[in-house]
């Protein structure tokens, strides 16, 4: 609990017995959030059915982008009257599940812990930055006497976009008073009311994953088939999901074929996957059926990381690394034993300056194969290379966290990983210049990585890599289809 900001005695006067000053209509609540970019969608809004245990309806809660803030207003019935602990989760799951702190079954435990976007690790009150307490740091449900309870705040702790994103989470009511100290939920008590806050007006198709530690990164399709492909950070696996009916099987395992992780994943004209290995130094391609066609590996350097790759009409397949400046390429042949991995252009001296972090990462290249665009993650820079004179040139900016690329005529998708959105970017007729025209968080979005087209959809890894070395993600793992915006 940080108490440099406000002792608990003040906390008391202004969270407790005055909680009811909190739920004046257009009350704002400072959270201290990062700032969001660009364009959103107009009309960002979504609700929640507000459920009991037994799953019976009992209220509602509407939840609108306003600016910088968060609307929300909240009716739910059937309580006690009093002060009702209110906060939003981490799961979109209004389910039974285990509660960490009681250690056991309990009614909404699906839900999870309180969202924490900050990684803040505490419970505060519903004024303190994220980095000092949860996002999901709620003001308290004033109930009446006729055991209704209403409240209408503005909050810029959380948003309906960007990493403080609240869509496909969950807004629950507890049975006590929130203390606003005590960890981890101010000795709220029971979960009594749960609802999943769902973007209105908004559809999107989720392919679940099978395994609990899949972490996907990369995703490809090849149309002949109507087979999506997507690889595991984690572990190297490679799926096929049909794309029409969602059935998924294991396409080729990791770690046996010497691929303890895969990355970036590319279709060629001949069905073949083409997988990026991250810090194996590894190019890995397999045959239509899942066979291994060939591994190749980059010359040995210190810290490898292939991240992404892309063919282009001349037989080139372009590949980024992360931590060492230079793009790669492998010529195609029909001899895969005469294939190599060869350093096709070093950055260092050019206009494209690593840092520490990830750096290049995703790749794509125009249809006639003349550039590649490619983002720099830790600095937001997208950049265009002329494959004849190997020229570079800064297309824009802003692009922070930007990861997997899809480029689509005039218009590139920007998966921003961190940012839990993705951003579609126009193009000018050369790809020299780019501008910015919105930035979607679809239906809530979980680190997002790669983007692939599939039809006249958009299919994209929700990765959730932020939390592969730590945290627990959430499970079913899931592509996500939508359609183009």
């Amino acid at each position: 609990m940080n108490t440099a900001r406000m002792n608990t005695a003040q906390k008391t006067l202004v969270f407790g017995l005055g909680s009811a000053a909190l739920l004046l209509s257009g009350l704002v609540l400072a959270g201290g959030t990062e700032p969001m970019t660009g364009m959103m969608p107009a009309n960002l809004k979504a609700t929640a059915a507000m459920r009991d245990a037994a799953g019976e309806v009992r209220g509602a809660a509407s939840f609108e982008q306003v600016g910088m803030g968060m609307r929300v207003t909240v009716t739910v019935s059937g309580l006690t009257p009093g002060m009702h602990g209110m906060h939003l989760h981490e799961f979109g799951r209004c389910t039974p599940g285990v509660d960490p702190a009681e250690n056991k079954v309990v009614p909404f435990g699906g839900a999870g812990g309180h969202f924490d976007p900050g990684g803040s690790a505490n419970h505060d009150s519903p004024t303190a930055g994220n980095k000092y307490g949860h996002g999901g740091d709620l003001p308290m449900l004033n109930v009446g006497a006729d055991g209704v309870g209403k409240a209408t705040f503005t909050t810029s702790k959380d948003s309906l976009t960007g990493k403080n994103g609240v869509l496909n989470r969950s807004l629950v009511v507890h049975a006590d008073m929130d203390d606003y100290k005590s960890d981890p939920s101010g000795k709220s008590g029971a979960r009594e009311r749960c609802g999943v806050i769902l973007r209105d007006n908004f559809t999107v198709r989720d392919y679940p994953l099978p395994g609990p530690q899949d972490f996907p990164e990369g995703v490809a399709y090849d149309a002949r088939k109507g087979v999506i492909y997507t690889g595991s950070a984690a572990n190297g696996n490679i799926y096929a999901v049909n794309a029409n009916t969602g059935a998924t099987i294991l396409f080729s395992k990791g770690g046996a074929v010497g691929r303890s992780t895969a990355l970036g994943l590319k279709v060629d004209s001949l069905g073949r996957v083409w997988v990026a290995g991250g810090a194996t130094g590894a190019v890995s391609i397999l045959s239509p059926d899942g066979a291994p066609v060939a591994t190749l590996m980059t010359p040995p350097s210190p810290n490898p990381y292939l991240n992404d790759l892309t063919p282009t009409p001349d037989g080139s397949v372009y590949v980024t690394d992360s931590t060492r400046p230079v793009i790669w390429r492998v010529r195609d042949m029909p001899n895969p034993s005469k294939m190599t991995v060869e350093p096709w252009l070093d950055l260092g001296g050019t206009p494209i300056n690593y840092g520490p972090g990830i750096n290049l990462n995703g790749i794509v290249a125009s249809p006639d194969g003349r550039y590649l665009l490619t983002v720099q993650l830790n600095t937001g820079e997208l950049w265009r290379i002329d494959t004849g004179i190997k020229a570079i040139k800064k297309v824009m900016g802003g692009l922070t966290n930007g990861d997997g690329l899809l480029l689509d005529g005039q218009t590139l998708y920007v998966s921003r990983n961190a940012d839990g959105m993705i951003s579609k970017v126009n193009l000018s007729a050369d790809y020299g210049s780019g501008t910015l025209v919105r930035e979607e968080p679809l239906a809530g979005l979980r680190f997002p990585t790669t983007l692939v087209k599939v039809g006249s959809d958009v299919v994209v890894a929700q990765g959730q890599l932020d939390k592969l070395k730590g945290g627990i993600p959430e499970t079913p793992f899931k592509l996500t289809r939508f359609k183009t915006f």
